[in-house]
């Protein structure tokens, strides 16, 4: 910016889901749930107890579900979530390193895990409204005993149905399971991030342009350093990494262009 380097994208970053994991040798860590939120017998809801996106959704689209504004009394509508799972959730999958190893009344649940007997008691435990959480669980079981999701499509996309359980091979099912296994959990789950995506505006051979779009000779960006060529978007695994590779590869190819060589081939000064 001091020399006049124009900025875009900085409100966004690559966002992921996270919840607060209890470690007895480094105390507190951030976990990325991301296959763990498609798997099925599991869905995520809001302070309201109502879903409200594709749980199975790339871990930088929820960044977008995650930061809705309340325009009226300037909060996070669905930030932070709660993420629901039952018993056979958590027997069969696990979560963040835990699994249990006896039979659920005998075998209590990490502290950074809320359980109750009932879905109405969990809601209480945790302060969301109990009948909304009913159902919304209730919805949900009719809709998961036909493996489909009519209010956000989950299951829909290959994407989806890749994160899931591959026991179920390419069926919506692989996502897509009712909550029907008492006791029932909650974990906290916010919105967290793996690096920026905003930073320098570059032409197309990572030149940086100043604020009238004009090069600044001899600055250069890639990767994460630069504004990201996909926006707020999410191109696929690699989508930071190709970038950076190829944004590289051609300031490198640019800069070397700039620099004039003598008869013998040997490098000059800028």
């Amino acid at each position: 910016m001091r020399v006049g380097a124009d900025l875009n994208n900085m409100r966004e970053a690559w966002w992921v889901p996270t919840i607060d994991v209890a470690h007895p040798l480094v105390g507190v860590v951030p976990w990325q749930i991301n296959g763990e939120r498609s798997r099925p017998h599991c869905i995520m809801v809001n302070r309201s107890g109502r879903r409200f996106t594709n749980e199975a959704a790339n871990y930088n689209a929820f960044g977008a579900a995650f930061h809705v504004l309340d325009v009226s009394s300037f909060t996070y509508v669905n930030h932070p979530a709660w993420m629901i799972f039952d018993q056979h959730y958590l027997t069969r999958y696990g979560l963040a390193g835990h699994r249990p190893d006896c039979p659920a009344p005998d075998c209590p649940a990490p502290d950074w895990m809320v359980r109750a007997s009932t879905v109405a008691e969990l809601a209480d435990t945790v302060g969301i409204p109990a009948e909304v959480l009913k159902e919304t669980v209730s919805r949900w079981n009719r809709h998961a005993a036909e493996s489909c999701d009519p209010d956000f499509g989950r299951g829909d996309s290959v994407f989806d149905r890749w994160w899931g359980d591959p026991d179920f091979g390419d069926s919506a099912a692989s996502t897509i399971g009712p909550l029907d296994t008492p006791p029932f959990y909650a974990v906290e789950v916010r919105s967290g991030t793996l690096g920026t995506k905003g930073g320098p505006r570059t032409d197309p051979d990572g030149c940086v342009l100043d604020v009238d779009g004009r090069v600044i000779p001899g600055l250069y960006a890639a990767g994460n350093a630069m504004a990201s060529v996909m926006g707020m978007t999410y191109g696929g695994a690699g989508g930071t990494l190709g970038p950076a590779l190829v944004f590289g590869y051609l300031a490198g190819r640019h800069s070397a262009g700039r620099v004039p060589t003598d008869h013998n081939g040997a490098g000059g000064k800028l």
